[in-house]
């Protein structure tokens, strides 16, 4: 009996890798889309996750700043002070 693609000449064929026959053509779509969408919601979680991560340290940098603004207005403070009364003495 014949069929396509010369698939009774390669049903004779020994097994191995030269006996190995691909499909005449490539999966459908549907079967290959769960997969894609699987990798697309991983992706999105991937970059959420990093947009969480850096929103967090956006905010820690803020609060640091902050600290070291503080810090730097009081020695300058510290300095007017020490420099007003070496004019008064």
């Amino acid at each position: 009996m014949w069929r396509a693609n010369g698939a009774r000449w390669r049903a004779r064929q020994p097994g191995g890798v030269a006996g190995r026959v691909k499909p005449p053509y490539p999966p459908a779509m549907a079967d290959a889309a769960p997969s894609a969408l699987d990798r697309i919601e991983r992706a999105l979680t991937r970059i959420e996750a990093a947009a969480a991560r850096r929103a967090f340290d956006a905010e820690r940098l803020e609060h640091k700043h902050a600290a070291l603004r503080g810090k730097v207005e009081e020695a300058i403070a510290a300095l007017d002070s020490l420099i007003a009364q070496e004019d008064t003495d």
